[in-house]
């Protein structure tokens, strides 16, 4: 049974994630999100807790999400109307996802992360499946409450197409047939004696009839289980007085044997109900392996909506507005006070937002001042595509752009032990695997690139570099301090090719605006250094 929150065609698997995941999270500070979305919110006046473990799912699911892109604007609306439902009915979320938890976390204490091979051959093994297939029966009997009780106020289709597999996989019918199964086979779980009734000990005690016939030397053999079921009677000591003569008054009832007299045959008969039992369990394995697919992908599915309404909460609680981002052509990138939200959350307060339109450019140079806002910016466009392509909300008014499943970002990194080589080379063996690995559809982020050499050698690296991707169709939006490599590109007058820079007012004063402008030559060095040497006087 699918849960299909995330695709309306598939369950989410790990599969095609962006090229050098971890080399993103870091160059966009992802890692805020995650931290994000692990954090409680206040739903509506009353406080939905996650204990430590939980949040930390949660945060894993929206990593796990947020790095396998959406490739069609269909996926991205299926999603965000999924995530419009949850933002509406926040509390139903939160208590579909505890109660997925709440049925891994007891299948987990009954050993479901063990080392399964598949063999059973113990009579525990078997009353822990019948435990867990109990378990996950009751589960769903409580998911379909839950859903008949308020999910019928959610109107997206991944909620609607959810309701009616649950009604029709998990019917009354299919409910009335597995809670007699499990009734029928309660007596090798429940061996404990019942509370008194009217002073009388009750257990539950087996009926099997099974068909056999008869093979050379008169031994049993073609064996076919006919019913099973469990009845309840008065319990009475097996070993006991009362026993023996219920025993020896059997022993002369034709048709009966009585095995208390008889410690092999009493095994065999054990060994008979072990057998029939495990088998009608194993006609139902693949019902309860379907349904512990289902509570895994319910709670990770439903963990990444907690984790986005856990993020809707930042933004608002840092006045950053938010939309829905509209999905364009791969040409299209329009945006309107977007907002880097990563900076906002570690700032703990609102930042400055831009605006955009930057539709039909094939490549996007920003230059300007120092510590005017560049990186900033670069970083916010890469993070709302991220948000975007995962189907989240984003921190701007409006924001819309096409989508690029090959997703690349390359910042310039400190030199550390870690690295083998010096920063250029380091620079170079990142471009040379991105260049690797660049398809159909791609964006490429680039953040004070080959600024590591002289201005001359950088400019010329980034030139050629460039140019070969510009010309390959790549989407390219850099940041650079490499006003020769600029300039250069400015005066050609190249096709598709905007210019954009950090404001600076006559008076030093950053507005961190990002506007058009044409590449100046100078970032203005000179003004921070003063700034640090009045600094320290």
């Amino acid at each position: 049974m699918n849960v299909g929150l995330l695709y309306d065609y598939k369950e989410w698997t790990p599969v095609k994630p962006y090229f050098d995941w971890g080399s993103m999270t870091a160059d966009l500070g992802l890692d805020t999100l995650f931290w994000a979305a692990r954090q409680d919110s206040v739903l509506q006046g009353s406080r939905v807790v996650c204990s430590e473990h939980e949040d930390s799912y949660v945060g894993f699911a929206m990593k796990r999400v947020m790095c396998i892109p959406l490739k069609t604007q269909e996926e991205v609306q299926y999603r965000q109307e999924v995530l419009k439902d949850c933002l509406a009915h926040e509390e139903f979320v939160g208590k579909l996802y505890r109660l997925a938890s709440k049925v891994l976390e007891d299948w987990d204490r009954l050993g479901r992360k063990r080392n399964n091979t598949g063999i059973r051959d113990t009579k525990a093994e078997l009353i822990t499946d019948l435990q867990v297939f109990r378990l996950l029966v009751s589960g769903m009997e409580q998911v379909k409450e839950l859903l008949s009780k308020d999910g019928k106020e959610m109107h997206s289709r991944g909620f609607r197409e959810l309701f009616d597999r649950v009604g029709k996989e998990f019917s009354d019918d299919v409910q009335i047939r597995l809670e007699k199964i499990l009734m029928d086979l309660s007596f090798y779980v429940d061996v404990t004696i019942h509370q008194p009734k009217r002073n009388v000990f009750y257990s539950y005690s087996p009926r099997i009839q099974m068909e056999c016939g008869l093979e050379d030397g008169l031994k049993i053999g073609s064996l076919k289980l006919e019913s099973m079921e469990t009845i309840e009677k008065p319990y009475s000591n097996p070993y006991g007085v009362k026993a023996k003569l219920q025993g020896q008054v059997n022993s002369l009832t034709p048709g009966v044997i009585a095995l208390y007299k008889d410690q092999a045959m009493r095994e065999d008969a054990e060994q008979l109900e072990y057998e029939a039992v495990n088998y009608v369990y194993s006609c139902c394995s693949s019902i309860v392996a379907s349904f512990g697919r289902f509570f895994d992908q319910l709670r990770f599915q439903t963990a990444f909506y907690l984790g986005a309404i856990n993020i809707k909460y930042q933004m608002q609680r840092y006045k950053t507005e938010w939309c829905f981002p509209e999905v364009g052509g791969q040409e299209s990138l329009s945006f309107t006070d977007l907002k880097e939200v990563v900076m906002t959350m570690k700032q703990k307060g609102n930042t400055i937002g831009n605006d955009g339109k930057l539709d039909g450019e094939a490549m996007v140079i920003v230059t300007g001042a120092n510590q005017g806002g560049k990186s900033t910016f670069l970083r916010s466009i890469g993070i709302a595509q991220v948000m975007m392509q995962c189907g989240l909300m984003v921190p701007a008014k409006r924001y819309r752009s096409g989508l690029f499943p090959n997703f690349f970002t390359h910042f310039t990194r400190r030199e550390d032990s870690a690295m083998n080589s010096g920063r250029l080379d380091e620079e170079l063996r990142r471009m040379d695997q991105i260049v690797s690995n660049l398809g159909e559809d791609s964006l490429l982020l680039l953040n004070e690139s080959f600024a590591s050499t002289t201005e001359k050698e950088g400019s010329a690296i980034a030139y050629d570099i460039i140019k070969a991707l510009k010309e390959e169709g790549v989407r390219i939006i850099t940041v650079t301090h490499l006003l020769s490599f600029a300039q250069r590109v400015y005066e050609e007058k190249q096709s598709g090719v905007a210019f954009l820079s950090a404001q600076r007012l006559s008076d030093g004063t950053r507005t961190y605006k990002i506007l058009p402008h044409a590449p100046e030559m100078t970032s203005f060095g000179l003004e921070l250094y003063d700034e640090i040497l009045s600094s320290d006087k």
